[in-house]
């Protein structure tokens, strides 16, 4: 709570609602959820399974009512135009009524520096991710296994600190511009790693979390070709490391260039355009097993496209593809997001937005898995006059796993399979 007490004590010790360099907020929110599969397991056992004690059992079509409350303060100081500063903490709190082996605390901050001084603009964005969860990873009673891209609901609510930051800087050239950038992400796993299978629990499958990292920079040059908007060419070079899995190192780490292009900005005032893309070059450690494709060349994107035809409406497109280690096993991966959504804005108080995600994990041979999470959902939002605002949504999960349960090494494939139902009323109050 150091940091709470020190955003307060700036905010008071400076007047911060009269200053117009320093400015602070304090909100609160309350959010109850319903939660109809918590383990995200549809699929029973094919026999009767004991499930052993002194573990955390992933029992198929759990449900639970979720209670989560966060407090969030921050503050923005901008002194000058060289030099910004923005903080926040806010500290998600959940309860799982039916399964308090799911209760976390996950404290979010960030921490981000600014400016522009003389045309250069310069950016440091820091993120941390603390979660005080269950340090045990769950035990799935095959055929469920592991679920869809290794079942990240579950993964979220463990222990573990996850660290990003990135630091650019946009130097101009007339209407051409240079832009060096760092970027790193450490996710460090705080759960105990035990034998996947052993006599003493036989049908059962506990699920490791293997830490993972990486490290990388490069340099952008793009020219403006029109008003506000900026053909881009990119390269990044790098390193993703994978941690070790019950004493025994990855195969898999492995350097990586990446040739990007793309384009950026606003040529009109209703579109917004961020897309670079290109191929991703991987140089992987030694000893990678049999029957993997070390020189494959695979494709990087990350894109977002923001249509705003009236004031009232918004559309978004975005795309992201990108190879990394995988959480649950010694193997690689690429995570693909396909993301819409659009905004209505019915007046000033109430809004709606519905969306709709395919979040695809292909792995890479050996490995034989190939998951597909589609995610329709809806959002209405009202927002009082006297600083409250009320959110009322609906998510539905549906999973397609395209390996059949004959193929070798695919015998509980049938078991990532899962649906999921969550509905959540949220209400925030802002001092």
């Amino acid at each position: 709570m150091g940091c709470v007490a020190l955003l307060a004590a700036l905010a008071l010790a400076s007047g911060a609602g009269e200053q117009r360099e320093l400015s602070y907020k304090a909100e609160l929110g309350v959010r109850e959820t319903y939660d109809s599969n918590i383990y995200i397991q549809d699929k029973q056992p094919y026999a009767t399974v004991t499930a052993p004690k002194g573990y955390v059992i992933a029992r198929p079509q759990a449900d639970s009512f979720v209670t989560t409350v966060t407090p969030n303060v921050g503050l923005s100081y901008k002194p000058c135009e060289e030099f910004n500063l923005s903080a926040d903490y806010a500290p998600d709190m959940v309860w799982y009524h039916a399964a308090s082996s799911e209760d976390y605390i996950a404290h979010r901050g960030h921490i981000n520096f600014s400016g522009d001084v003389d045309g250069v603009v310069w950016e440091w964005l820091n993120r941390v991710t603390w979660v005080d969860g269950n340090d045990e990873g769950p035990l799935f009673l095959r055929p469920g296994d592991v679920p869809a891209v290794g079942g990240i609901p579950l993964r979220d609510r463990r222990d573990q600190a996850v660290f990003r930051n990135s630091l650019q800087f946009t130097i101009p050239l007339g209407k051409w511009f240079v832009r060096p950038v760092f970027s790193s992400y450490v996710h460090d796993f705080q759960t105990k790693q035990r034998s996947c299978s052993d006599s003493s629990r036989p049908n059962t499958y506990y699920e490791n979390y293997i830490d993972r990292e990486e490290i990388g920079g490069g340099l952008d040059a793009g020219c403006e070709v029109c008003e506000k908007t900026r053909i881009v060419a990119g390269y990044r070079f790098g390193r993703q490391h994978q941690g070790k899995l019950l004493g025994a190192e990855s195969p898999y780490s492995n350097y990586y260039h990446r040739f990007l292009a793309g384009v950026e900005g606003t040529p009109a005032k209703w579109i917004k355009l961020a897309i670079m893309a290109g191929p991703d070059v991987r140089d992987f450690d030694p000893n990678t097993p049999r029957g993997f494709h070390r020189g494959e060349v695979l494709c990087y994107l990350d894109g977002s496209i923001t249509l705003t035809p009236t004031p009232e409406d918004t559309l978004t497109l975005q795309a992201t593809r990108y190879e990394q280690p995988a959480f649950s096993s010694h193997s690689v991966y690429e995570d693909i997001r396909y993301d819409v959504s659009y905004r209505h804005k019915f007046t000033d108080q109430l809004a709606a937005r519905v969306g709709f995600t395919i979040h695809v994990g292909d792995w890479q041979a050996p490995v034989n898995r190939d998951d597909w999470i589609y995610t329709p959902g809806v959002v209405l939002t009202y927002a009082f006059a006297n600083h409250w605002t009320a959110d009322l949504s609906y998510y539905y999960d549906w999973v397609d796993n395209t390996v059949s349960p004959t193929h070798e090494g695919a015998t509980y494939a049938d078991g990532r399979k899962w649906t999921r139902h969550l509905v959540s009323l949220g209400v925030k109050y802002s001092f």
